[in-house]
């Protein structure tokens, strides 16, 4: 007998399909705007690590001379502290005792204003006359001097004989901010030796808080880092449900088509009603399957790694069964050379899918017209084992092999790839402790090359 799908069992299968896919057309249409969002915030990000770095550079070089002139003990204590608390309370103790300063501070240029390093009670008095002397650009005049200066604090209410050290400091060859204190003698009263060690100190407490706050900024980046980095996972791992979306459709289509004539068989009382419902509760199972594989690839969080001993082969396996029909599609064979079938690593099986997934996928985009993808497996030595995804595809240009592990890199046309897919593939490759190189050349095909360690 002829089972065809009537149009009424027709418009019941699309409308079970879409159904079970929405989430997956949702983010093809939302994919490249999302996309593009995270590029900018990964640019943005390189560019704060680089001129973090350069920052950074200077005050290793200037560190070894900005000490001349202080003991060797307080230029250890100051280099070695981690909080600018620390620092503020090492300068109040070492400036009253060996320098009778009464009260002192520092004070950054940051954003137009003077931020004062303590805000603690009793320092305000300190803090107004410096913002004073801003004011009336006593601050400019001793910067641009770049010496230390004792300046009559004509803000001094009911005190006689007050005066304010006024001491700039520089990093990296800029105004960065003055060192200041009260103290009760005249400019000419500081010998040009006091003077010298006044100067060093403030400069090696400047550049000790210029490291603080740049290692301050350097793990609030990381963190940034580590929440962009699962975003990326997240969004190259949804970009790949996008492409398989297709793919469990069409494989749903056929049980759902076996599955919805019988039951109109069965309702109509056409032969054996057992045999029907055997041939239903099979197709229900085959659907089944269909949507586990999608789910559980889909559910899994590519943001937890938990390396275990996993079998490659098996993987490799997995990931065939699932993009197999895909692949049969748009005419490519798959050949499988296997040293062996049992080749264990300690790896995260989801993360490797994810890898395999991504490299079958880009594969398929380079063989427009069909063609042949092999998968190798084999021992690359003692220890570890050389995976081989090798297509006859168009190949990749020698200036595009040098960005190709980029982030947001594509050769495809706009809007059919993410250019995240080999990026995160080698992140994911170097958390497995493992390498992944490529060979290839234009109209020769190409070649990747994994390489993991062994259990």
């Amino acid at each position: 007998m002829d089972i065809n799908a009537s149009p009424n069992m027709e418009s019941k299968e699309h409308q079970i399909t879409t159904t079970i896919m929405p989430s997956a057309e949702q983010f093809v249409q939302s994919q490249e705007e999302y996309i593009r969002t995270l590029e900018m915030a990964y640019q943005v990000l390189q560019r704060e690590v680089e001129n973090l770095r350069q920052q950074r550079r200077p005050m290793d070089e200037n560190s070894e001379t900005v000490s001349e002139g202080l003991p060797d003990d307080i230029t250890a204590v100051l280099l070695a502290m981690t909080s600018p608390e620390e620092v503020f309370a090492t300068l109040t103790v070492h400036c009253r005792e060996k320098h009778g300063l009464s009260l002192v501070n520092v004070f950054f240029f940051e954003h137009g204003s003077i931020t004062p390093l303590s805000t603690m009670p009793g320092e305000e008095s300190l803090a107004k006359s410096v913002r004073n002397f801003d004011e009336q650009g006593i601050l400019d005049w001793v910067v641009g001097q770049q010496e230390l200066r004792i300046v009559t604090n004509m803000y001094a209410v009911g005190q006689e004989d007050e005066y304010i050290m006024v001491i700039p400091l520089m990093l990296r060859g800029a105004p960065a901010g003055v060192f200041a204190g009260f103290t009760t003698r005249k400019d000419e009263e500081c010998d040009s030796n006091e003077r010298l060690r006044l100067m060093a100190l403030a400069e090696t407490a400047a550049i000790t808080l210029d490291n603080i706050r740049s290692a301050a900024e350097i793990v609030r980046m990381n963190k940034r880092l580590n929440v962009l980095n699962r975003q990326m996972l997240q969004s190259s791992k949804l970009a790949s449900i996008g492409e398989l979306a297709g793919t469990v459709a069409h494989e749903i289509n056929n049980p759902l088509q076996i599955l919805l004539a019988h039951l109109q068989l069965l309702e109509s009382g056409v032969g054996d009603p057992d045999r029907r419902m055997e041939v239903i509760k099979n197709q229900v199972y085959r659907i089944s399957e269909i949507t586990r594989r999608l789910l559980d690839f889909a559910r899994s969080s590519p943001t937890e790694f938990t390396a275990v001993p996993t079998d490659i082969c098996s993987v490799i396996d997995g990931v065939l069964l699932f993009v197999g029909s895909q692949l049969t599609r748009d005419a490519v064979q798959i050949v499988k050379e296997y040293e062996d079938t049992n080749i264990m690593i300690i790896g995260s099986k989801t993360h490797l899918e994810q890898v395999l997934l991504n490299l079958l996928l880009n594969a398929r985009d380079a063989m427009i017209e069909g063609g042949t993808i092999t998968i190798g497996v084999f021992h690359h030595d003692k220890r570890r084992v050389l995976i081989t995804i090798a297509d006859s595809g168009t190949g990749i240009s020698e200036e595009n092999l040098e960005n190709i592990f980029e982030p947001f890199f594509s050769t495809k046309q706009r809007g059919k790839g993410t250019g995240l897919g080999l990026s995160i593939s080698k992140s994911i490759i170097q958390q497995h402790k493992g390498s992944i190189d490529v060979v290839s050349s234009l109209g020769e095909g190409t070649t990747f090359k994994i390489i993991l360690p062994l259990v």
